[in-house]
């Protein structure tokens, strides 16, 4: 039996769960277990699933808070949880949680297979030698198998001491064909535009707003875009710490009228917003993988990310589905704005089409396969 393991279970674990008990070797062997039920490493968001109906995940900590439970607690609670299934293999959520840690170690002393599931990237952070070596020993002792997002990850995971036939790739997907569906079934309901209030012509960004997540930065990219002539409208669907410092520097900007703050919204009540959407942006200064660009390209999108996103190298071909820019140059972004909402319309289509395609190699039947390969090796 094959143990699966993550924090707190959002709508994507569960897709991804989800293809691994249907895959034909590992269907009706495999178990999930979800530390906390309550808010999870987002403080203050509850981003728990509702549609796990049948599937064999047990949840350790069902209403508990992940900041606010002690990871002395939740690290001896999976261990017991571990030794009472005994899986075979163990695929851990990282290396940086103490319950993480656990479950290596657990696999390791059973002589079971750890492998780690990593969306890190070397450009998340600044690096010392020394950790890094320090990393590489405890990484060394601690797994068996990797497996990673992209390209990036995978070098990352290179440079830690993985062999490459011992790493996998497709970690980070999304249910691309619910993202279609749910698009493709708004645009044919263009009452569903009215009803969420949404302008004519817009672009899309979808996330927490956090300072890592450069909101300010895409809005001062958009002010100099309105500046510049452009009249698409910009609508920011999420919530986080910055929502007020965001909202007086529109006010600052004399952009207010022209930004829509759109609130938190559940994977459901976001489908609607890229379905009508001209164009999805992600600005982030920091960003492990990015998976709304999935959701995006999903939804037939063309997208414009920032290239320190861990996504950028595999999903974005710059001129082709979309455009890649510096999160640091507000006129590189606002350039980008500009081409994108003065293109045809054909050509808009074109890049989305091409979104569909690029983003058809990342689905969770391949995700499925990749685990399949390690736990199988």
């Amino acid at each position: 039996m094959t143990a699966v393991i993550w924090i707190d279970w959002y709508s994507y674990h569960i897709s991804r769960f989800r293809a691994l008990t249907e895959h034909e070797s590992l269907r009706k062997n495999v178990t999930g277990i979800e530390l906390v039920g309550g808010c999870g490493v987002h403080a203050g968001l509850h981003f728990r699933d509702g549609e796990r109906a049948g599937l064999p995940i047990l949840s350790l900590f069902p209403e508990a808070d992940w900041q606010k439970t002690k990871q002395t607690t939740m690290a001896w609670a999976l261990w017991r949880k571990l030794q009472q299934l005994n899986p075979s293999s163990v695929l851990v959520p990282g290396w940086y949680t103490l319950p993480a840690v656990a479950a290596a170690v657990w696999a390791r002393l059973h002589g079971k297979r750890s492998i780690v599931m990593s969306e890190t990237t070397e450009a998340d952070y600044s690096r010392a030698w020394w950790k890094e070596s320090v990393k590489r020993l405890l990484i060394g002792l601690l797994f068996d198998y990797g497996i990673a997002g992209g390209k990036p990850h995978v070098r990352y995971l290179t440079r830690l001491g993985f062999a490459p036939a011992k790493i996998a790739r497709h970690y980070d997907v999304v249910d691309n064909r619910f993202y279609l569906e749910q698009a493709e079934r708004a645009r044919q309901l263009p009452e569903t535009r009215g009803a969420n209030g949404l302008p004519e012509n817009y672009f899309l960004y979808v996330g927490r707003l956090a300072p890592e997540k450069n909101v300010d930065g895409l809005l001062r990219g958009y002010a100099r875009y309105r500046r510049a002539g452009g009249t698409w409208s910009l609508v920011l669907v999420g919530d986080g710490p910055e929502r007020a410092a965001l909202e007086r520097l529109c006010a600052g900007m004399q952009i207010a009228d022209d930004v829509r703050f759109a609130g938190l919204k559940s994977a459901w009540g976001t489908t609607a917003y890229f379905a009508f959407a001209g164009c999805f942006v992600l600005p982030s200064g920091r960003e492990p993988w990015g998976l709304v660009v999935n959701e995006a390209m999903a939804s037939g999108l063309p997208v414009i990310v920032s290239d320190r996103c861990g996504c950028a190298e595999d999903l974005v071909a710059n001129g082709t589905n979309g455009y890649l820019f510096d999160p640091a140059n507000d006129e590189e972004l606002s350039g980008h704005l500009l081409a994108m909402s003065e293109a045809p319309e054909s050509l808009r289509k074109q890049m989305g089409r091409k979104s569909l395609e690029i983003i058809d190699g990342y689905s969770p039947r391949h995700w499925a396969e990749e685990v399949a390969r390690l736990v199988n090796a």
